[in-house]
């Protein structure tokens, strides 16, 4: 799952050195505390899809469980499915070896094999830190500096991985409903228009 990320594409873009960090399924814990945010992700997608499988299921049933039990938002999900969320991870986080930078961080991303047999990326990000792009010419709300031209590259693996594995869907979050266009780019759909995130999928050809 680690070669999804496209690390010598990556290393060059630049000419310092890009450091690669990489953990797996053996360092779940650790990645837990690295991307609470993206594990979460990954489980509030499963339990939406699960929901949606499953309309008899109480859609509170998560917090009612946390309520009562206690636990992260993703043990709470694994208890009322009665499965395991995570089958498989992996987190990568690189950066430039640029002590002149304030910003080093240059690509990161969290894929995870998820509940039922679905490929989900839950976080990614690829920036070029030396190429700030001002307020007013920003195409996306978050989007602080240029791009990697790295997306297309990183789905694509993301998908063929996916399809060895014999998942049946890959699945991602658009962050902001401005993304939406551009990974409908690439053939994902919103999973659900009523649904209060921007959840998206594309069937996995095999």
């Amino acid at each position: 799952m680690h070669s999804i990320l496209p690390f010598e594409e990556i290393e060059r873009r630049f000419d310092k050195p890009v450091l690669l960090e990489q953990m797996g399924m053996d360092r779940l814990e650790e990645v837990a505390k690295r991307d609470p945010n993206g594990l979460l992700n990954a489980a509030f997608t499963v339990w939406q899809r699960y929901v949606r499988n499953h309309p008899e299921t109480n859609s509170g049933a998560v917090r009612d469980y946390i309520r009562q039990h206690g636990g992260s938002f993703l043990d709470a999900t694994q208890a009322i499915i009665a499965a395991p969320i995570i089958r498989d991870v992996s987190y990568s986080r690189c950066t430039v070896d640029d002590p002149d930078l304030d910003e080093r961080l240059v690509a990161y991303l969290l894929v995870a094999h998820v509940y039922p047999n679905e490929l989900h990326i839950a976080d990614m990000n690829f920036v070029n830190p030396y190429r700030p792009i001002s307020p007013q010419r920003r195409r996306f709300k978050f989007q602080r500096y240029k791009g990697l031209h790295l997306l297309s590259t990183v789905l694509a693996r993301a998908e063929r991985y996916a399809a060895l594995h014999e998942c049946d869907y890959l699945t991602l979050n658009a962050v902001t409903d401005d993304l939406v266009p551009l990974f409908g780019k690439f053939g994902f759909i919103v999973e659900d228009n009523l649904a209060t995130s921007l959840a998206m999928e594309k069937k996995v050809a095999r």
